[in-house]
């Protein structure tokens, strides 16, 4: 009994360990996400600041194709899990997922900067609003999916390294059905993205 307990608070840790590497990761993406815009030239800048007013301006005037909208964030999303499903049963896969992490990161830091950026002050509410909430979702999606997948990975290395054999059959069944219920939140995100958050959004258009 306490060999087992011993075993379930080690698991313990180490999960909780793993969780906060992959928060840093996502965070320091975010991080240098919201850094970039400052070092871009002012044409580039420019440029941006207008694809995010743009952005603003067909939600404002309705002027949205939902289902080309809904099309792109379900392709994008269901890749993203889709690559770390594949990278999880590899031990080559253990730096891409932390590489697609920090790169989310950097796309959510760079596109909540780009908002602010160009509407000041009240372009924090819009921030609030664009990232609620299914990026929210996303995020948790993506942490879970990726601790799940480095969790494999790392298994697998381990079981290769000490030349000892692993529950394939239970751990590849639990995978498959975090994996599985992860495309299914990512779909659900995909469908807030496209029909509730321009909804969001236009509580801050009424204030720009």
């Amino acid at each position: 009994m306490n060999k087992l307990f011993s075993r379930l608070k080690s698991s313990t840790i180490k999960g909780k360990k793993l969780y906060l590497f992959l928060l840093t990761i996502l965070l320091i993406g975010v991080l240098f996400g919201s850094i970039f815009l400052t070092i871009l030239d002012e044409a580039d800048k420019t440029s941006v600041l207008k694809q995010v007013v743009s952005f603003f301006d067909q939600i404002k005037l309705n002027k949205i194709n939902y289902m080309e909208v809904l099309k792109n964030s379900v392709t994008a999303n269901l890749l993203y899990v889709t690559l770390v499903f594949i990278s999880g049963i590899s031990i080559v896969g253990i730096p891409i997922v932390i590489i697609m992490l920090f790169l989310k990161g950097f796309m959510i830091g760079f596109s909540l900067v780009s908002i602010i950026a160009q509407y000041k002050f009240i372009g924090l509410l819009g921030a609030l609003t664009y990232v609620f909430p299914h990026i929210i979702i996303t995020v948790v999606v993506i942490l879970i999916t990726s601790y799940f997948s480095l969790n494999l990975s790392f298994n697998i290395l381990e079981a290769v390294i000490k030349k000892r054999n692993i529950n394939f059959g239970g751990t590849i069944n639990r995978y498959c059905f975090i994996m599985i219920l992860g495309v299914i939140l990512m779909v659900i995100s995909s469908l807030i993205e496209t029909f509730i958050s321009p909804y969001i959004i236009k509580f801050f258009l009424l204030f720009v």
